[in-house]
């Protein structure tokens, strides 16, 4: 990634000060696609979700980015996880990438006091956030020597979100490192998953190694039981794939071959049941 586009890739207040400028210059035309920019009295009126109510209403001391689109899909995933886990023990939640700490906070809110939350990012400036609402962790995505000591320090882990470099390769390895040591029914979350079709980030239209191309693989070998294709092991393991605009869910489950079951009394003569 070039400097520039990291930069207003992490301070996404100085994009919208050169947006600024070049809209008065004439030289730049919104678009109404492009949420980010428009009116936060209008955007806050388009979700009624427990998530959405959080973001709109924070009125912490951190600065947070979300995409407006992600907002309800959080509500949605994410909410069979509020009270815990279904052992009645605390949420064991990980988020990739800590940025200004406001995500953390607003994750504190969202899941309660008695969640176990931490967060890992690659910036040692963002030690200063250890304790705040969450622990915070310096080391790298793509080290799973790391990732790996977080979830033991954790206890182990119910839901991760990927919200890290969003670069290929390291999408791959924390998908690869932690998505096994993800408890059973946890969720695993990668977002911000059109970066898959951006060269900056390793990737590219049906870019082979994108985190989206790793995804479709992953529905076939989901499907093993039906073809004679050799699957990777974790996908045996992939109960369910939630797939979203940049976003995609993976459930942990699955590992039982399938079966059916006929009931009922036929009231016609019957083939046997494939």
């Amino acid at each position: 990634m070039t400097l520039l586009k990291r930069t207003l890739h992490n301070h996404p207040q100085i994009k919208r000060a050169l947006k600024s400028v070049a809209k008065s210059a004439g030289l730049f035309r919104d678009s109404p696609a492009n949420d980010f920019y428009r009116d936060l009295a209008e955007v806050k009126t388009r979700g009624d979700d427990a998530f959405s109510k959080l973001f709109y209403g924070y009125d912490g001391d951190h600065l947070i980015n979300k995409w407006n689109h992600f907002l309800p899909i959080y509500s949605r995933l994410f909410a069979p996880f509020r009270d815990g886990r279904p052992d009645g023990r605390p949420l064991r939640f990980l988020e990739i990438g800590v940025y200004e700490g406001g995500s953390l906070d607003l994750w504190r809110r969202f899941f309660g006091p008695s969640a176990i939350l931490y967060g890992i990012d690659v910036d040692p400036r963002c030690a200063v956030f250890d304790g705040h609402a969450a622990q915070v962790r310096i080391g790298s995505q793509a080290d799973p020597v790391f990732l790996r000591s977080v979830v033991e320090e954790m206890g182990g882990v119910d839901v991760v979100l990927d919200d890290g470099s969003h670069v290929a390769s390291h999408q791959r390895v924390t998908f690869e490192t932690l998505f096994p040591l993800l408890a059973q029914d946890g969720l695993y979350v990668a977002e911000d998953l059109h970066t898959s079709y951006w060269r900056d980030y390793e990737g590219g239209y049906r870019r082979r190694g994108t985190f989206l191309e790793m995804t479709k693989a992953f529905i076939d070998d989901m499907h093993a039981w039906y073809h004679d294709r050799s699957a990777q092991e974790i996908g045996r393991s992939i109960g369910a794939i939630h797939v979203y605009d940049s976003i995609v869910a993976f459930e942990k489950g699955g590992g039982e071959r399938p079966f059916h079951t006929t009931i009922g009394t036929p009231q016609r003569p019957i083939d046997r049941v494939r």
